[in-house]
């Protein structure tokens, strides 16, 4: 397989994995490092799974898995590391319930594509 369909199916798992709350499979997708920076700050991945966790044991995860819808996608590939970009929705009962713009941050290992950064602004 290419470097551009893995990444995209691993892509695919991995936020198949966040919509459900799937806290085990976000860490073999992830790196160790990972984190997401947002307009809210900076979250690094063990306290971005346990939020993931608490919201799943209140009840207050998605109630229906959204759908995720992008455009303007690019990806660039330079030596084991990739950078995809684009603009994004999360779609829930037909209604958009977040639109941002991203930029995530990849390498490849030996285990495959793993993801480093997630970088989200939300479009107003």
């Amino acid at each position: 397989m290419s470097d551009l369909s893995d990444i995209k199916k691993t892509r695919e798992h991995w936020y198949q994995a966040y919509f459900e709350g799937n806290t085990e499979q976000l860490k073999e997708i992830e790196a160790a490092d990972f984190y997401v920076s947002s307009p809210k700050g900076k979250l690094d991945r063990e306290k971005r799974h346990e939020g993931i966790q608490k919201a799943l044991e209140s009840g207050q995860w998605f109630e229906q898995s959204p759908v995720k819808e992008e455009d303007a996608l690019k990806f660039l590939f330079n030596d084991g590391k990739a950078k995809v970009s684009g603009h994004g929705k999360m779609v829930a009962n037909g209604t958009a319930v977040s639109d941002m713009l991203f930029e995530e941050s990849w390498i490849k290992s030996k285990q495959g594509w793993k993801v480093k950064a997630l970088y989200i602004n939300k479009v107003d």
